[in-house]
């Protein structure tokens, strides 16, 4: 009895390791074919290699956007907690940001996201129908969502060295900050130039998933400006009497 019993726990034991190292080694060309077709917008992925735990993929078209390239390295010790994390880091043109991705039972938590984002290949690759220039600088500690739906936390900044914005040509608009936060569902952010540059600005934004960005703020074109930016900020409204434009708007 206790040779059988010994023997169906070896079985048992080596049918175990057998499936671990199968799943371990799944080539993530596999789960990708059989998840495709589930997702709301079409995805193509191209030099897609690795395994599900540890990979890459070269390009990524995002409902016909060209969203760079992804590597992934999957970290075993979170399931302990009933999680699944990888750490990230993403490659768009020109651009690089790195991030620990965590994931349970309706939240997806981003810790650590740092890196650069160059903002005129955003523009063009998004296809945004104006010129974008300057550096996008991400600081976030903390960005976690609750069934894809609410900001249930936020911390850090993002910092847009450098700003320029417009069309047929980009206008200096000086460096520009936005601090994030969490409210009622929503990611807040408070925004503010820094400095004497070109574009005065203070107020605040929100947005969470599937919400367009709202925008409460108050401009000015400073004597530095070009004189186009301040033609465009008249377009907005009245100045008070310190020259402040109240600009509120919601950006899709």
């Amino acid at each position: 009895m206790l040779r059988r019993f010994n023997l169906k726990g070896m079985l048992a034991l080596a049918l175990l390791v057998y499936l671990l190292t199968l799943a371990w080694h799944l080539p993530a060309s596999f789960v990708w074919h059989r998840l495709s077709a589930q997702l709301p917008v079409p995805v193509e992925l191209q030099g897609l290699a690795g395994t599900l735990w540890s990979g890459q993929v070269a390009r990524i078209t995002v409902d016909g956007i060209d969203q760079g390239g992804l590597r992934w390295q999957w970290r075993p010790s979170a399931l302990m907690r009933g999680q699944v994390q990888l750490d990230l880091e993403w490659l768009p043109r020109n651009s690089r940001v790195q991030a620990q991705l965590k994931a349970g039972i309706g939240v997806v938590r981003l810790e650590q996201v740092n890196g650069r984002l160059d903002a005129a290949s955003m523009a063009m690759v998004n296809k945004a129908p104006f010129l974008l220039g300057g550096t996008w600088l991400l600081d976030v500690p903390v960005l976690e969502l609750r069934d894809f739906e609410f900001v249930s936390a936020a911390h850090g900044r993002l910092v847009w060295q450098e700003a320029a914005a417009g069309l047929p040509q980009t206008l200096a608009l000086g460096h520009l900050k936005a601090e994030l936060d969490s409210r009622d569902g929503w990611l807040t952010m408070a925004l503010q130039d820094q400095g004497e540059g070109p574009l005065g600005l203070q107020g605040d934004a929100r947005w969470r998933p599937g919400q367009a960005l709202q925008l409460n703020t108050r401009i000015q074109a400073r004597e530095v400006a070009d004189p186009s930016l301040a033609g465009a900020v008249a377009l907005l409204g009245r100045p008070d009497r310190q020259g402040w434009v109240r600009w509120r708007a919601q950006l899709q």
